[in-house]
């Protein structure tokens, strides 16, 4: 996948230097984050504080620039897949993988991880290094 990701990321930069960046969502549905519920949140985490009318749009145009580029990057990763469709695993890759978001719910990949198999002998080692290190802790403590 890092191939992928440097190929797509090399592609949106192509991009942002040849073209300049323009919006896929009308200006009367851009507000994601309307004033009332950025209110709302500064007041739950620091009750009694209020943003000045620059910082409340700079807050919105971030918001509905991060989900822009979200929604650019996961239509590249369906189109890498040969999809006209974009799916939730589209958009949970991209944050999964450029971002460090996982998103309760959706996180849950459906194929199972496999453990490296150990061998026997191996197991058997470890054992008696474990032993080893359990006797070694006994006798210091009965030392003491």
């Amino acid at each position: 996948w890092s191939r992928l990701d440097r190929n797509l990321r090399g592609e949106l930069g192509e991009q942002m230097t040849t073209a300049p960046r323009r919006s896929f969502v009308p200006t009367e549905a851009k507000t994601l984050l309307p004033s009332a519920k950025l209110q709302e949140l500064l007041s739950e985490v620091a009750p009694g504080e209020s943003l000045e009318p620059d910082v409340e749009e700079l807050l919105q145009e971030h918001a509905d620039e991060f989900v822009e580029s979200v929604v650019e990057f996961a239509c590249k990763l369906a189109k890498h897949r040969k999809s006209k469709t974009l799916e939730a695993r589209d958009i949970q890759m991209h944050l999964e993988r450029n971002w460090k978001i996982v998103v309760p719910g959706y996180g849950d990949d459906p194929r199972p991880i496999k453990k490296p198999h150990t061998s026997t002998t191996h197991n058997d080692r470890m054992k008696a290094v474990w032993q080893a290190q359990s006797m070694k802790r006994g006798d210091t403590l009965r030392k003491r």
